[in-house]
């Protein structure tokens, strides 16, 4: 362990898996060219009498029954790509202490359904329950961390293992906490992400009965519309992002490619309610400012967490120009879950390496599905088409239930001289 809280923090490698593809650069195509992946859904994953949007993930044909949970094989996928991408040898990673910090909001929730399933047949059939074909490990991965273990396992580290759980601020916490342990000087590197499986009829009747997913009943594709005058809420997505953070010294010194510079992050909560927003927008307001203070800089392209119900739309709309005033207008915003779908626990760690692609590729990707923008909203929020932009700084901002606040500031990488 060594004093490092003075030290850079670079991004050097990006695995990504969503409803659009099953890798980086597959995904990040269908953001780009602002496709929607939403699509009514069947059994098994929606089995009610009314019409159910969502968007599933797009597994690699390679991993498809590599493991039963596919929470885990997301976290492993990510993972790996994200290795490959940084270039990270074997003999990289034995010489440099390694942590993860790989979260989700839920757990298990395929594997849980199976045992549920199987016990209650064994119940309905007089079958001894401790006589199911289940073992321990099948109960073991219905756990969140099981994940981030397997990561861990892979990689052969001694550093920490960590599983965040933020509600929809998983991904983004996940990937502050991995920052975190590389400015104390725990760490080198830090794979750090989320993952999200959680199209099961249990969960989408849940948040059904809570009022917050799209009311849409005639076109999936266009169920989810952020910053819309007609919007009715989110729909639910699947998916999963790991990235590799890392000191930039040591990323140098084995000349690795930087994506980008991470420049800082800060979470707070929002005390109003489980799943209510403070309507004046208070936290996001300081958390905000407390981002502007730690960079310095007005932010060029700001990733919104964008969800599409009636409350977040206006109250972060509210609170970003709060917050920058008449600066507001040079910034640019999007928000990826017309497209995508809501990823859940997933969602701040995909967006936030959509982030990241975006200062890569110097584009601000579109909101998708933003026909009629709603006059309360006044943001620049990109409607349908991706835009050139020279960005130099850019945000990612995420929420979730229970108040719940993360943001991240990225900057473009500049090679020291």
């Amino acid at each position: 362990m060594h004093d490092c809280q003075s030290c850079r923090i670079v991004v050097t490698g990006i695995g990504l898996c969503t409803p659009h593809g099953p890798d980086r650069e597959t995904s990040w195509q269908g953001i780009v060219n602002g496709r929607s992946s939403v699509r009514w859904l069947s059994a098994p994953h929606w089995t009610g009498s009314t019409p159910m949007a969502g968007a599933s993930v797009c597994f690699p044909p390679s991993r498809l029954i590599a493991h039963r949970e596919p929470l885990i094989e997301l976290g492993l996928t990510t993972a790996t790509e994200a290795l490959v991408d940084a270039r990270l040898t074997e003999a990289d990673l034995q010489q440099r202490t390694v942590g993860v910090v790989f979260g989700t909001s839920k757990g298990g929730l395929h594997t849980f359904s199976r045992l549920f399933e199987e016990f209650r047949d064994a119940d309905n059939s007089n079958v001894r329950p401790d006589l199911c074909r289940t073992g321990h490990d099948d109960w073991l991965d219905v756990l969140p961390n099981r994940a981030a273990a397997a990561i861990g396992s892979t990689i052969g580290g001694y550093g920490p293992v960590l599983c965040p759980v933020a509600a929809c601020a998983t991904g983004l916490a996940a990937c502050l906490r991995g920052a975190e342990l590389i400015q104390s000087g725990d760490c080198d590197i830090v794979l750090a992400g989320s993952a999200d499986v959680s199209l099961q009829p249990a969960l989408l009747g849940a948040f059904r009965r809570l009022g917050v997913l799209s009311r849409e009943t005639e076109n999936a594709a266009e169920a989810c519309k952020p910053f819309d005058r007609q919007r009715s809420g989110f729909v639910i997505g699947e998916g999963a992002a790991c990235l590799v953070l890392e000191r930039m010294d040591s990323a140098l010194a084995r000349n690795a490619h930087c994506h980008a510079e991470w420049l800082g992050g800060r979470m707070l909560s929002d005390p109003h309610g489980l799943t209510q927003l403070d309507p004046v927008g208070t936290s996001l307001q300081q958390l905000l400012r407390d981002l502007l203070s730690k960079t310095g800089q007005i932010p060029n392209y700001i990733n919104l967490h964008g969800t599409g119900t009636l409350t977040n739309d206006l109250v972060e709309s509210q609170a970003i120009r709060k917050v920058f005033g008449l600066q507001t207008d040079r910034i640019d915003c999007s928000s990826l879950k017309g497209g995508l779908g809501h990823l859940l626990g997933a969602a701040g760690s995909v967006e936030l390496a959509a982030t990241i692609l975006s200062l890569r590729d110097q584009i601000v990707p579109p909101t998708v599905n933003l026909f009629d923008p709603d006059p309360e909203c006044q943001l620049n929020l990109t409607p349908g088409k991706a835009k050139p932009k020279q960005i130099d700084h850019a945000w990612k901002i995420s929420m979730g239930f229970g108040g719940h606040i993360a943001g991240a500031c990225l900057g473009r990488f500049v090679q020291p001289r």
